[in-house]
């Protein structure tokens, strides 16, 4: 057996390696957040208590984020002059790994200063906070797990490998190489 076949072999099982870690990986995250949906178990907070406004515009304007595990923060929208009485609900456009989100942040928008009504952990499909109820819809999302698993260090270290298999593979293959 030629060298060259040699490193070819040990790449292409580095390759497959890899692939099979990452679908291993991704089924494992896929459990990805869809839509969160809050309601007000007490009393509301008031936009304002000016006479003769309408009721409808002294409704809170609610904001809901999703803080991730690195820091970064995921607007998920506002809704202006809403009740949560009776429930308000955010969808995701894309599933996001419960894995990396660190906590769901509730604000009461204002034009001079936001005010945090409560954040929680995603722990379960229900957490109770500061008089709100958050529930959570979750699914299995394939593309969440892969998001999920290229962030971590295990997913950076696998797209290493990966891409120094294919360079081996690639010079193996070229005529200048010479077997040793």
């Amino acid at each position: 057996m030629t060298t060259s076949r040699v490193v070819r072999l040990i790449c292409t099982a580095t390759i497959g390696g890899c692939v099979l870690a990452c679908l291993a990986i991704a089924v494992a995250q896929s459990n990805g957040l869809v839509s969160v949906t809050v309601t007000a178990l007490a009393d509301e907070p008031s936009d304002h208590d000016i006479p003769l406004f309408k009721r409808e515009d002294a409704l809170p304007d609610y904001e809901l984020s999703l803080i991730a595990d690195d820091g970064s923060t995921r607007y998920l929208g506002t809704k202006p002059n809403s009740s949560a009485d009776n429930g308000l609900t955010w969808t995701l456009d894309d599933a996001v790994s419960i894995s990396q989100i660190a906590s769901v942040r509730l604000t009461e928008q204002d034009k001079l200063v936001s005010d945090a009504i409560a954040e929680v952990h995603v722990l379960g499909d229900s957490v109770t906070a500061n008089d709100y109820r958050f529930d959570f819809v979750c699914a299995h999302s394939f593309s969440a797990g892969l998001t999920a698993f290229f962030r971590t260090p295990i997913g950076i270290a696998v797209c290493v490998a990966f891409g120094i298999a294919i360079l081996l593979i690639t010079i193996s293959n070229s005529s200048w190489t010479t077997p040793l």
